[in-house]
């Protein structure tokens, strides 16, 4: 984890993304994601949605899916070549331009320079197109809202022009509508839908809303992740402090935030059931991988490391304190740790698993655990593991 403080993590590689779109998988859930599709099998489709980030959705949560032609796929994988190249350069060019510019007395405004007398026409003008605006939104004034937040969200909103949107939990923060749309649309289902699953859904009340803050793409995420200290590579969302509510997106391509923000969600609230105990890892990114449908790879990919002996242990997941080195096996702990939860409540509903939760937040050992609430369900610690296996394979 980085630095001292306690995160939730979504690790993906972010490049750069772009207007074009060459695959898309349409899920029941009413999401969109698009990119190119690189695997497909019975069970499962594998997208691309940027260099590097390949999200992997089972078949059972998808509605359809359309495929272009191999040409769209190959124009789609050289624009994104050619992002990464352009991006090196104008990090080289960005420094000496600046310098220029500030020589010539001109300042920066939304990301171009201006004279200071352009920049006061442009303001201007912005207050009018944000009056006329007529959705309902509201906008942020960092300097007069002075709500309690985080110094993240202070860097955020202390930057140009923010909007909010409210629902009955969640406060939006954000610069384009349509992507605020994305979350708002669905924020509440999403709620609904972890706490039934946790079995909490008539306990949870949240009396402070949920702050999110969606930024709107991909450079100004890098950017304000290296602005706080973080590894631009390897971070797509993250909750800074459970206490405060805070939830960060980066807006990394189309349907990227509807997978992340459930996955944060997930963290939040099951923190908040958790309260002062110890989460194990493989529980809490288990659980926040089978709420937002999303697992790190295919089941026939699992299966193959499975058979192969190269998959991770039972006993060594459930010691993991620490995220394991290595994208390969990374993407193993989030697959098999899914998998583990998608088992228990599949297979043996959703009360038994709210009672095993209970218990493991209470420091009881997996092994107790497990055959205090599933006595009548395993033998021993040997038949629930071939039942794991078996279910995964099936």
């Amino acid at each position: 984890m980085i630095k001292k403080i306690s995160l939730a993590i979504v690790f993906v590689l972010i490049f750069c993304t772009r207007d074009l779109f060459a695959d898309a998988v349409y899920l029941k859930s009413g999401n969109k994601v698009t990119g190119i599709i690189v695997r497909e099998t019975d069970e499962s489709v594998d997208i691309k949605i940027n260099i590097g980030a390949v999200v992997t959705f089972f078949r059972r949560d998808i509605e359809r899916v359309e495929k272009d032609a191999d040409t769209e796929r190959a124009r789609m994988e050289e624009s994104w070549e050619t992002a990464k190249e352009q991006r090196k350069i104008r990090e080289i060019r960005e420094d000496d331009y600046d310098e220029g510019q500030n020589e010539k007395d001109f300042v920066e405004y939304k990301g171009e320079w201006v004279s200071p007398e352009e920049k006061e026409r442009l303001q201007a003008a912005n207050i009018v197109d944000d009056a006329e605006k007529g959705r309902g939104e509201k906008r942020v004034s960092y300097n007069k809202n002075k709500e309690k937040r985080s110094s993240f969200a202070a860097k955020l909103l202390g930057k140009g022009n923010w909007y909010k949107k409210e629902t009955e939990n969640f406060v939006i923060f954000y610069r384009d509508i349509e992507q605020a749309k994305i979350i708002s649309d669905k924020a509440e289902y999403y709620f609904e839908k972890i706490t039934y699953d946790l079995g909490y859904e008539n306990e949870i009340k949240w009396k402070d809303k949920c702050q999110v803050y969606i930024v709107e793409n991909t450079d100004k995420w890098r950017d304000f992740l290296k602005d706080i200290g973080f590894n631009p590579d390897l971070v797509g969302g993250f909750v800074p402090n459970y206490k405060e509510k805070e939830m960060f997106l980066g807006a990394l391509s189309e349907g990227y935030l509807a997978v992340t923000f459930p996955h944060e969600l997930t963290h939040l609230i099951f923190r908040e059931i958790a309260g002062q105990s110890t989460i194990p890892l493989w529980l809490n990114e288990g659980l926040a991988n089978y709420e937002a449908s999303l697992t790190s790879m295919s089941n026939k990919i699992l299966i193959k490391y499975i058979k192969q002996g190269n998959h991770i242990l039972l006993g060594d997941l459930l010691r993991m304190s620490n995220y394991p080195e290595g994208k390969e096996m990374r993407e193993l702990f989030y697959a098999q740790s899914e998998k583990l939860v998608e088992f228990l409540i599949a297979q043996y509903g959703r009360k038994k698993f709210r009672n095993f939760c209970e218990l493991v937040l209470k420091d009881r050992s997996f092994h107790d655990s497990i055959f205090e609430v599933y006595r009548d369900d395993f033998v021993d610690i040997e038949d629930f593991n071939l039942k794991l296996v078996e279910y995964i394979v099936k």
